[in-house]
């Protein structure tokens, strides 16, 4: 055994990186991941702002018979607009609560249901029924009617004033106490 040598690993500190070099990046990603939480709390929360100051679809909306809404009905009259999709989870629960507020609210306020971006229109009628919401229902919302209104994602709810001005617009699924409670901020 005599001459036979053991050789033990070497530590090599050059083979980690610095944590300096790691603070960086997670300081920037960190900032960014606030600054996105609070851009959509901002919209969540309550958001007047968007590219249109008052509600007038450019694009024709029908019910499920096919006629054309005239949304000249409701001037004078204040409406929550609600855009919904078959595909966007949150908007089935959102769409159950809408229908009950609007069993509260219904003779003092509009309630308009808009599917939007839908690739399947049956399987918006479907949703429809499934909810069981008897509020007015439109199809033929695209793309460009939610950019027109300032959204960026559904469910998107719009509280419109009687002179068809925006109030209010949420993005977020309301529940029943918070759209209760934007009822009485906007309309009470």
């Amino acid at each position: 055994m005599e001459g036979m040598t053991i050789d033990f690993p070497v530590e090599h500190d050059d083979l980690e990186p610095p944590k300096k070099s790691r603070v960086i990046p997670m300081a920037v990603g960190l900032f960014i991941l606030v600054l996105l939480v609070l851009v959509i709390t901002e919209w969540a929360v309550d958001s007047s702002e968007g590219t249109s100051k008052v509600f007038s679809p450019s694009v024709e909306l029908t019910d499920s018979e096919g006629i054309a809404y005239d949304f000249d009905l409701l001037q004078g009259t204040p409406a929550v607009i609600n855009f919904f999709a078959s595909w966007c989870t949150p908007c089935r629960k959102e769409m159950s609560e809408i229908e009950e507020i609007s069993k509260t609210w219904g003779d003092s306020v509009v309630f308009i249901g808009i599917n939007s971006q839908e690739t399947n229109i049956d399987e918006a009628k479907k949703l429809v029924d499934e909810t069981g919401v008897t509020y007015t229902i439109l199809y033929g919302g695209d793309g460009n009617l939610l950019e027109e209104v300032g959204a960026v994602g559904m469910p998107f709810t719009l509280f419109i004033n009687p002179d068809a001005s925006i109030a209010g617009r949420y993005l977020t699924a309301l529940s029943r106490n918070e759209l209760n409670q934007y009822l009485e901020k906007h309309f009470g």
